[in-house]
Parts: C-alpha cells; structure tokens; sequence
C-alpha cells in the first residue's frame, strides 16, 4: 500500500506517496538529489549520508515512510546564496577528494564532527570510520577538515625549447579543475542520468560453479506485470571475445558470450531481464526456474592443470587458449643466462613458496551503464568505464554494428583501479536496447561486484634465490601460478608481470621464470592497480629481506647493491614463440634514475632507534622496493584534439580517461604551459568516442606518460599554427611573433587570440595520436613501522614513509594523492583484505562490513616523498605514478613484522589470528 508523506529536502517542500520498503536513498535520487550516491546499501559505506534534521544519517538504511514532516539536507543544499559551506571551503582548498565519490557523504559527515570545533586528527580517524574512501588514503581528507593542508613542494621549471612563456601552470599545484563540482554534488556520474523512458536490467546468476544449462524456463517471469524482454543465451549473438580492455591484436584468450549455455562460477550470468524498474526485474529474476547438468569444479589452480580435472574451456569457438585441456589460459617462459650455473656458484640458496590472496578492487561507484538509440538509429552507451574506445571496439565485434555506428561516453567515474578496464555490463545493456528500442540501465549491486566482477589475481609464487655470501646475487628464479578464475582476461598479462618486475629489479646473470594463468571455477582475475608486479614484489622483497637477515646484512645496502643501474639491460630471455608479442610491446628503460635518493629518504626518516619493547608489544621496521613502467610502448595510443575557439578559448577534445587521478587537469597544465595560457583558459572534452580522438584508456600508468606527451606535442604544434596565423594577420614573419599570456606582439603591432580567431575564416586546429617507442621505469621505496602485540597478533601501523622517483611532478599536490591512496589500498592488501571462498566456490564475505577495506583509523600519518629528476622521454621529465605505489606497502609491512616478532609470514593478509597462529606456533616449538 502506498504511503503519503510530506517533508522537505534542501528547503523545497514535497508530498510523495511511496512504497513500504522505499529507502530514502531512492527516493532521493528518484526526485534528482543524486549527489546522494548509491553504493552498498548496507549502511557500511557513508556514499549515501544526508542530514535529517541536522544529523547525518546514511540515507540507504532510513525507510522513506518515516519522513513524515521531518527536512533533509543534502550536498546539493549546504552552499547557500553562492557562498560555500565552510566545510565545502575546506575540501576545495585542501583537495580532499579524488574521484568524488564519497566526498558528499564525507562532508556532511565531518560538517557535523565539527560544530564544536575541530576534534583531534586521532578523533577524527576514529569518528570517521562509518565513511569509507578507497582513493586518497584518508590523508587529504583529514588535512581538509583540519584546514591544514600539507606542504607539497612545488617545482620551477627551467627554460626549455618550445616552452610556452607566460603563466607557469606545470610543476604547481593548481587545484583539480572538477573539485567545485565535487564539493557540490553536481559532478555527472553515469548513474545519475537516467533518460526518458528507462529501463532496467537484472541478471539471473548462477548459483552452480560449473554446470550446464538444459533447460531455462521464463514463462513464469515474463508473465509479472512490467517485465519488457528477457534474454538467455538462446537470445544473444553467439560471438567469442574477452572482457578485458587492451589495443589491438587483444592479448587474452577470447573465451567470452555475452550469455553461454554453460557456467563457470558462482556469479556468472544465466539470464536477463529488463523491466519497468529495478524491483519488478529483480522479482522477475526470482520466478526465473533453470535446470542445470552439474558438472565436477575445481577452485584451486594447481589441481586445475593435472590431468584429469574437468575442462572449464571446451566449447569450440575459444580462441587464443594456451592450453585448454590443461585448464591453462596463459604461459610464459623466461630465461637469461644458466641458472643452474648461478645457483651452484651461490654460497646460500634460499627457496620459498608465497601465497597471495584474491582482492576486490572496493571502487565505491558499481559498475553502471545506460544505452539508448539515438534517431538515426545509432547505439549510445554512457558507461563507468576506463576504456571507452575498447568497449566501442567490443560492442562493434558483438552486434556486428559499424564502429561509427556505436557512441561509448565515459561519466565521470567513481574509482575502477582496474576492475573498470572490463567491459562487463555494457553488452548486455547495449543488446536490451537493440532489442527493445529503449533506454536501459544496468548498475550491479554491492554484492554483485564483490562475487561477479573480478578480483586482483590470487597467487602462489615459489622464489629461489642464490647468493655470494657478500650478498651478491648468482641466480633467482620464480615459478608463479596466477589463478585465472572462470574467464582468461588479463591473466598472461598479469602472470607475466608478476616474474618480469622483480626479475628485472635486481642484476644477476642467470635468471628464470615461469608463469602459468590457470583456468579455475571461481569470479575471474583481472586487472588491478599493480597488474601482478603486486603479487611478485611481495614474493621477491620479503625473500631479499630474508637473504639480508641470513647473512648478517643490511636490508637496504644488500638492495643498493644488486639493484639494476642505468645502462643495465633490463630484458629477460623469451623461449616460448606465444610470448613473442609481449617482448616487442613492454620495451622498459630507466631514464631517470632516482632510486639512491628514495633510499636516503627512507634512512632519514628511520634514523632514530626502535622503541623499546612495552608490555606485550614489540616494535620493527621494514622496507621493500618496486619498479613500474609507464604505459605499454608501441601499442598504447593517445590522441589529442586542440582549436582555437571564436571566444579565443581553447578547445581540448581528449580520448583519455581520469578515473579520479586528476588526468583532466595535468593535461591541460601540460598544454597551457607550453600555449603559455593559464589553465582556465583552456575546455576540455573527454573520453567519448563520438567527440574526441582514440585513447587506449586508462591503465599501465600510462594516462600522464602518453597521453600527457600527445597533449604538449599537440600544444606545441597549435603553438607554431597559431604563431603562423598571427604573422599573416600582422603582415610579419613568424621569427617576429612573440606569444605569451594569450597575446601575439610584432614590431607592427598586437592580436589577442580571439581577435585572431574571429579574423581567420578557417578554423585553427590540431589534432595528432602519440605512442611513445619507450616505457621509462618509476621507481618507489617504501618504509613502514609497526607495533605487534604478541599476545593478540595484532599489528598497529605506527609510521608509513614512502618515496617516489616519479621524474616531474607535473600537479605535485595530485601525486601526493595518489601515494597516499596507493599505500592505503597496500595496507588493506598486507593487513585485512581476501575474498573467502567456500569449497562450492560461493564467496563469503560480498560486502563492505565482512570485506574490511582499510578506515581512517587504519591508515596511519603517511609522509611521502616525490623525488623530482627529469626524465628525459616523459612530458616536461614526467614519468607514471599511479600503479606504483601499491607495490612496496604490503612487503614492508610483513618485513616489519618479522624484525618485530622473528616471523616470517609468506601468506597474505596478516590478520591478528594468522599472526597470533604463528606466535602460539612459534612458542610450541621453542618449548
């Protein structure tokens, strides 16, 4: 029965009848406030806090049938008379946010912590706790409330050819360009434009980890009043492809359909249903009834390759597979020099088994698309993805629809971190559409991107090291297992990462590894911000960590002196012809080089004495290292579209993607510095492939390394057009055109830009694609210290010191961003993340309160440190730093804990009960 009720919401008053069950959350954003965003439902999160009569509430718990009379306040209404909220003041000036997603929530959140004053920073991280950030590591966020924000150095540059002259906008930290929308709830995600007419889609999951579908019966289902179509693999075009987001020829097995007559895991999808809304699909989903062959599963990777196990890949379309009947969707074999001479020349050999979890990415924005047809018949998908153009290219080989006939919009995107590099629900939105002729929109749950997206890679990793007893290395060698889960996308990539970084890391003469993506019954692995060098740094630095301790060693003079140097070659040897491909387009080089200083860094901050033990707790520090390359050489694209506007203005039409990094505004710091413009002067189209040119995505780190050059050699080639131009105005050569802060001067006189724009009757443009021939290495040090009590095993992160040879900060303040976000995600990695699986496959703790990310209170003060030297192939000597500074974290925590407790853990997470396992373990067998 429906309810009336009548209250207000930012001052406007409204009479609405709603269901029983409506949260206010959805009716929110039902009547337009959708800077309340949706992303657990559970009340885990804080993305949905409002203020009910001055309190904050999380908005996705409050049944709508209570609001009788009472007000709510959201993001949109805390700005009154176009006069900030202070606490809105204070993220804008202090740059609390990244990708935006949960910085409504977390403002009136800490808008109403502070009505006394401001608590303590220790106050806040534990009054915090109810909102969650997965980007920015919490750091700015409490700097912005404290209105303290943290000194981050900017740099001057020096005069260079082809700079622009006039307002310096690289090496500054000019505020990211979408904050104002941020701070006011405005910023545009995908799921906040719902178009007239809209649909919704449901999917059917399996409930099975392997079986196959014999019968599916819908007739119960389509029957429910508002149900429009439902769809089952008998329905969809039956083409192979993968999910995964890469160039051109795809790496990955192709072994996708949008629906199949088989599943693979528990998640995967059976049917769809598209409806009138989101409940009728949901409850049409239930009355859906399907008989399934139950077929013999395998979870775990190594019983997945002997012979015997079932095959999960047996239909005949695959492509690309390594290895099917194996069960092995990828392999990869190294070698360099005779490792078998190596370990026989070595004094000690050290050989350890590793094992690393499966993570969830925990982006809080779901993955959401919405499609519809435009009048001419094309397909439009406004998606939450990181790769556009790919999911153009994708839908295009599904549908056998002309690419120019298919529009993919990228929103603006609430975290991916790599899970959003999958095109994942935009084929099966894209079909609903073509087939209904209507709008629809497919937004997964909380519990569907926990169980039926895909996860970082679980790992098992053997390391054999030899080594002088000088602590000279003679030979490594890694043997790795990547498990692939239910679908091959990314996995021979990521297997191969996880040998070729550590491998490379370090000089030694005799080197192998051997890397196998194994096919198994569980939510696939893909992409995720590390791209296995995560998984093989832990391996490789908590094994040199142990080698020091072995022999007497500093940890760090041990790493200084097998570390690769400048002219070191960096490649390994290729033996299987499948992995030839991967040879040619990961060409790595070190350009810049400042890994000595991110060493004396770290030595700085540690150089006083460990604490003495207190009580049960014992104190220890540790460090780890990685390397990153910046983007993928020679096959990852970016294009870059500049003109020259008739109000002077400048016109930037990007492929690139900002998932929250701030891409949007270094490329056009980039540009405005070399055009000599100040930045506002400078619009920007991004990331929709019916107005802007091709960009391979975001992902490699190569967003600010690629597409950052596309924009300066864009820039600088508008520059000279420009220059031209202005000469043939003012009856002058070009030599006599000075150009600076908009304005063109000649001995015969001056032209702004937009009196020269509005004088050329052509239009004045540039537009080129960019693919760098090289991928310069970034370096980053990390030092942790850690306090264990040994009779809880628990372990308190006490200081987090981390150091970055990133080549140029181009937006220091954004970089700073993005290492405190990157260690925050390699704390949850090291201390409380993994996806728990029982032996039916079914994941057991799909949600934010069982899954626990890190919290405020988790992170502790971090102290970063960007190590600036040119290098020589990026944009103004910029290199990538995105992915990196995950890497180090969770290797320097456990090396920690092993200086704190004398444990070695080699599995992942160390919860208090694994950690309190080996305490009580260790004491057992000293008894």
């Amino acid at each position: 029965m429906l309810v009336p009720i009548q209250f207000q919401v930012n001052g406007q008053s409204y009479g609405e009848s709603v269901w029983p069950g409506t949260s206010l959350l959805s009716l929110l954003r039902r009547l337009g406030w959708v800077g309340v965003h949706r992303a657990c439902e559970s009340g885990d999160c804080g993305a949905c806090t409002v203020l009910l009569d001055g309190d904050p509430i999380h908005s996705c718990l409050y049944p709508a049938v209570r609001l009788q009379g009472q007000a709510i306040t959201t993001i949109e209404g805390l700005a009154k008379e176009g006069e900030w909220d202070p606490m809105q003041a204070r993220f804008l000036q202090g740059q609390g946010f990244q990708c935006g997603f949960c910085t409504p929530g977390m403002i009136l959140s800490a808008r109403k912590l502070c009505e006394e004053g401001i608590p303590s920073e220790a106050e806040l991280r534990e009054r915090l706790r109810g909102n969650l950030c997965r980007c920015t590591g919490y750091q700015a966020i409490l700097e912005s409330i404290q209105g303290i924000p943290a000194e981050i150095p900017e740099w001057v540059l020096e005069d260079e050819p082809g700079s622009g002259q006039g307002p310096q906008s690289v090496g500054r930290n000019l505020p990211k360009q979408d904050g104002p929308e941020i701070v006011s709830g405005q910023a545009a995600y995908t799921g906040d434009f719902t178009p007239p007419g809209l649909l919704h889609l449901r999917l059917l999951r399996s409930p099975h980890a392997h079986a196959r579908i014999q019968a599916i019966h819908t007739a119960a289902a389509a029957a429910l009043p508002g149900v429009v179509a439902i769809f089952t693999h008998q329905e969809v075009p039956r083409r192979i492809y993968s999910t995964a987001g890469h160039s051109e020829p795809v790496p990955d097995p192709l072994d996708r359909f949008v629906l199949d007559e088989k599943v693979r895991f528990v998640g995967d999808g059976v049917a769809a249903v598209v409806a009138e809304s989101v409940a009728i699909a949901e409850q049409a989903c239930q009355l859906i009834q399907v008989e399934y062959e139950i077929l013999p599963h395998v979870l775990d990777p190594l019983e997945a390759m002997k012979t015997g196990s079932p095959t999960i890949h047996d239909e005949p379309e695959a492509r690309q597979i390594y290895n099917a009947s194996r069960n092995l969707a990828g392999y990869v074999c190294l070698q360099t020099g005779d490792p078998e001479q190596g370990f026989a020349e070595a004094d000690l050999i050290l050989e350890n088994t590793y094992h690393l979890p499966a993570v969830q990415h925990a982006h809080l924005e779901p993955h959401v698309s919405t499609s519809w047809l435009e009048e001419d018949g094309s397909l439009v998908v406004r998606s939450s993805t990181q790769v556009p153009f790919h999911c153009q290219r994708v839908l295009s080989e599904i549908f056998g629809i002309p690419r120019d006939r298919i529009r993919v919009i990228k929103g603006k995107i609430g975290g991916g971190f790599g899970n959003k590099q999958e095109i994942l629900t935009e084929p099966l939105c894209a079909l609903a559409t073509l087939k209904t002729g209507r709008p629809v929109q497919w937004e997964l749950t909380r519990q569907e991107e926990f169980t039926a997206t895909n996860s970082r890679h679980a790992m098992q990793i053997r390391v054999k090291t030899g080594v002088k007893a000088d602590g000279t290395l003679t030979a490594q060698e890694i043997t790795a297992y990547g498990n692939a889960g239910a679908y091959g996308n990314h996995s021979q990539t990521v297997v191969f990462l996880a040998g070729y970084v550590p491998l490379g890391l370090y000089r030694c003469p005799h080197k192998r590894f051997e890397g196998f993506a194994v096919y198994t019954n569980s939510m696939p692995g893909g992409a995720f911000r590390g791209y296995g060098a995560t998984q093989g740094t832990f391996a490789m630095e908590s094994q040199m960590d142990e080698i020091a301790h072995k022999l007497g060693l500093d940890p760090i003079q041990l790493r200084l002196k097998n570390v690769i140097q400048p002219g070191d070659p960096l490649s390994l040897g290729y033996r299987e012809q499948p992995d030839a491909d991967l040879k040619d387009s990961h060409f790595n080089l070190i350009g810049s080089y400042g890994l000595k200083d991110c060493f004396e860094k770290i030595q700085t901050a540690f150089a006083t004495p460990l604490p003495a033990p207190e009580g049960s707790r014992r104190f220890g520090r540790g460090i780890a290292i990685s390397m990153q390359g910046s983007g993928l050489s020679k096959i990852h694209i970016a294009g870059m579209k500049l003109s020259l506007q008739p109000t002077g203005r400048i016109l930037m039409r990007s492929g690139a993607v900002d998932v929250g990094t701030g891409s949007d505004t270094t490329l056009r710091q980039i540009a405005a510095q070399v055009l000599g413009i100040p930045l506002d002067q400078i619009d920007l189209i991004a990331a929709d492939t019916g107005q802007t040119p091709f960009d391979a995505g975001s992902y490699a780190s190569a967003t600010l390394f690629i597409s950052g050059q596309a924009s300066r050699r864009a820039a600088q080639a508008l520059r000279d057009k420009l220059i031209h131009a202005a000469a043939q105005r003012l009856q002058t050569d070009p030599s006599e055109v000075a150009f600076t802060w908009g304005r063109f001067s000649a001995p015969q006189g001056s032209l702004s830009l937009q009196e020269l724009a509005q004088a050329t009757a052509e239009p004045i443009e540039v537009e080129l694609h960019h693919a760098a021939d090289e991928s310069s290495l970034t370096f980053a040090v990390a030092g942790v210290e850690v306090a264990v009590d040994l009779e809880t095993g628990q372990i308190e992160l006490l200081k987090s010191v981390q150091a970055i040879d990133l080549g140029r900060a181009i937006n220091p303040r954004i970089c700073h961003g993005q290492v405190t976000g990157g260690t925050a995600m390699g704390i949850g990695y090291a201390l409380s993340e993994a996806l728990i699986r029982d032996e039916q496959g079914q994941i057991l703790n799909p949600g934010f309160r069982y899954y626990r990310i890190p919290t405020a209170k988790d992170v502790p003060p971090m102290e970063v440190h960007l190590i600036q030297q040119a290098d020589p192939y990026g944009p103004f000597g910029a290199k990538g730093v995105g992915e990196i500074t995950t890497n180090c974290t969770a290797p320097a925590i456990a090396n920690a804990v092993f200086q704190a407790t004398g444990l070695r853990f080699r599995q992942l997470p160390l919860t208090p009960e694994r950690v309190w396992q080996g305490i009580q373990s260790s004491a057992s067998h000293s008894a």
